[in-house]
């Protein structure tokens, strides 16, 4: 009889223990959701706050030329022709008095090597333009821009309308070549200037 009544008092201590082992081990499993549902949380906040940072960061870069070239435009100028033009884009500010031109010819074979040859011969066509008037050269030299040569002329121009602050870029894009015309008042220079540098230097081909 006592080994009877001590039978089932361990089997009732088993079974106690046993469900009290159960139940705690069942509690950790729903305590350690509550990390990776925050860790999921987390992430997901983290990767929307990157997700924010990067449109930012492109905010005004823009596909051209069927989406062979991206750079991020000066603020201030509105589009005047078909952004998906594939060879001619014409950008202006509200009065029209500053004007950028970007052409790609593709019948005008050229290689990367040889963008600072066109820099060059440019200098001598800006030159010429002049009519006899002393040209102020601010650059004339060829940048290395994410793997790819740009030749740029950067000069004040006299004009019987006023000086004329112009940059003049060069460079090879998709065997072809690619030029850049930016013209503003030589009096505007100081505003667009860094402007327009920041654009060549976001090009990528």
């Amino acid at each position: 009889m006592v080994l009877l009544v001590l039978s089932v008092a361990v089997s009732i201590s088993a079974c106690s223990f046993l469900g009290s082992e159960e139940k705690n081990a069942g509690e950790p499993k729903r305590v350690s959701l509550t990390p990776q549902q925050e860790e999921r949380g987390q992430g997901q906040e983290e990767q929307e706050n990157k997700t924010t940072e990067t449109e930012a960061h492109e905010q005004g870069r823009i596909n051209v030329f069927s989406n062979m070239m991206t750079l991020k435009l000066p603020q201030g100028l509105e589009v005047q022709t078909n952004e998906t033009a594939d060879s001619k884009l014409v950008y202006t500010d509200s009065h029209k008095k500053v004007r950028l031109e970007i052409r790609h010819d593709p019948e005008q074979l050229v290689s990367d090597d040889e963008i600072d040859k066109v820099r060059l011969k440019m200098k001598v066509i800006l030159e010429n333009d002049s009519e006899g008037e002393k040209l102020e050269w601010l650059k004339n030299e060829t940048w290395l821009v994410h793997g790819k040569h740009i030749a740029i002329n950067e000069v004040i121009m006299p004009s019987q309308e006023g000086d004329i602050y112009r940059l003049v870029g060069w460079a090879e894009l998709n065997g072809a070549l690619l030029e850049i015309y930016f013209s503003a008042p030589a009096s505007e220079k100081d505003e667009w200037q860094t402007a327009v540098q920041e654009m060549l230097e976001s090009i990528q081909m």
